[in-house]
């Protein structure tokens, strides 16, 4: 399952960044368990644990009463109360078994693509794989989101298929083990079907993002598109459950919208923290310090040279927006490259740079301090560019365009890794 990275820029002392990722869900899956309650371990596959929350139980008693007294009786009429009863609770538990191969579905494919899975929990409405770490491809985003239906569709087709090749002829041939396998089968088509919504945070949700990520290239689009689909999905499964309250079905009704609800609560709360982890990530992406992005100290040009003198020896050569100032070998301000294209023609050769230089352009930062320490003085004090000292000497500059181009660096190499 994905979700958008965490990246977080961690300074090493040659300078260079490392990019730890995160995984959003693996997060929100431990705060969902302990909200509802306790988990417990009941075993490892592959490596992955597999837990079993407390809120299973009401699941599980619900599910089980429902098979019982409204599902196995409208088709089978001919068991007895027991035989019911005893088909619900082994219905239930396939079908919570079922579950949990359609979440290894997902982890397996997680794992063929790198990322690490630290368990599986069996919840309230099914179950959660805690993916550490989100899908670098949309293609990889696909498959990990597609692997989780098609396992309940193989494990549908598959007790389907067997009940119409073998399955019995006359009605009073019907024993229990068929109608637990025939249920079994139509509830994993169903459990594919509806995680295939294309309703964000479902699997469809999923498929739909990799998809719309995968023709833009633009994954924060393709979330914004995932979860507006998605916020449309559910309120029609909310009003579907409202209509079947009218007509009568009120359990059932019931149970659609109370679905419908704790999905669009769940695509609310999702789409927020990603919103608040992005704006988090792009604070984060300003605490590198300001000596990863100074370029060296500019020829300085003396006080006494006239703009024209500048202007024809290249004192503005490249992505330079700024002239340092000199009097006598010491910086004293800085002339932009806007000041001196605003002095007319016929006065270059007249006006020099001691009458231009404001000694207010003259700020400095530490090379220590962070870019966003370096955005908030320029800020401050409306200038272009700083000078950079360390160690009390000066070891150049670093203007807006250097922070952002350095931030830009990173993402790249973050979008990479």
């Amino acid at each position: 399952m994905s979700a958008e990275m965490r990246y977080i820029y961690t300074q090493r002392r040659n300078g260079a960044y490392r990019v730890e990722n995160r995984g959003y869900f693996e997060d929100q899956a431990k705060a969902v368990a302990n909200q509802l309650g306790a988990s417990l371990k009941l075993f490892t596959v592959r490596g992955i644990p597999v837990d079993i929350n407390a809120s299973w139980l009401i699941a599980f008693a619900l599910i089980t009463w429902s098979f019982s007294t409204a599902a196995f009786p409208g088709v089978f009429r001919l068991w007895s109360t027991q035989q019911y009863w005893l088909a619900g609770v082994v219905t239930t538990l396939l079908l919570f078994t079922s579950v949990l191969a359609h979440e290894l579905g997902h982890s397996f494919v997680a794992l063929s693509q790198g990322l690490r899975v630290r368990g599986i929990t069996l919840l309230l409405f099914g179950g959660v794989s805690r993916i550490e770490g989100d899908a670098s491809r949309p293609r990889n985003e696909f498959f990990i989101a597609f692997a989780g239906p098609v396992v309940s569709l193989i494990i549908g087709v598959t007790l389907l298929g067997w009940w119409i090749a073998f399955g019995p002829e006359r009605p009073n041939e019907i024993t229990p083990l068929h109608g637990v396998l025939f249920f079994t089968g139509w509830m994993n088509i169903l459990v594919a079907v509806f995680n295939l919504l294309p309703g964000y945070p479902l699997d469809g949700g999923r498929v739909l993002r990799s998809m719309v990520w995968g023709f833009t290239g633009d994954m924060h689009l393709a979330s914004r598109v995932a979860f507006v689909v998605g916020r449309g999905v559910f309120y029609l499964l909310i009003a579907w459950g409202g209509w079947r309250i009218l007509n009568g079905d009120l359990v059932g009704g019931i149970w659609v919208v109370f679905v419908g609800w704790f999905l669009l609560n769940a695509a609310r709360g999702e789409r927020a923290a990603q919103n608040a982890e992005a704006g988090a990530a792009r604070r984060r992406e300003l605490d590198f310090s300001i000596g990863v992005a100074t370029r060296p100290m500019p020829r300085m040009a003396e006080e006494g040279m006239t703009v024209f003198e500048v202007r024809s020896r290249g004192y503005l050569a490249g992505s330079q927006v700024s002239v340092p100032v000199a009097r006598k070998g010491e910086l004293v301000g800085f002339i932009t490259a806007q000041e001196l294209n605003e002095v007319p023609l016929e006065r270059q050769n007249d006006v020099v740079l001691g009458r231009m230089v404001d000694p207010g352009s003259l700020r400095v930062i530490s090379a220590n301090e962070t870019a966003r320490d370096g955005l908030r003085t320029m800020d401050k004090h409306r200038v272009i560019q700083l000078v950079v000292i360390d160690a009390g000497s000066v070891v150049g500059i670093v203007t807006r365009q250097d922070i952002l181009a350095k931030m830009i660096e990173f993402s790249s190499a973050a979008d990479s890794a």
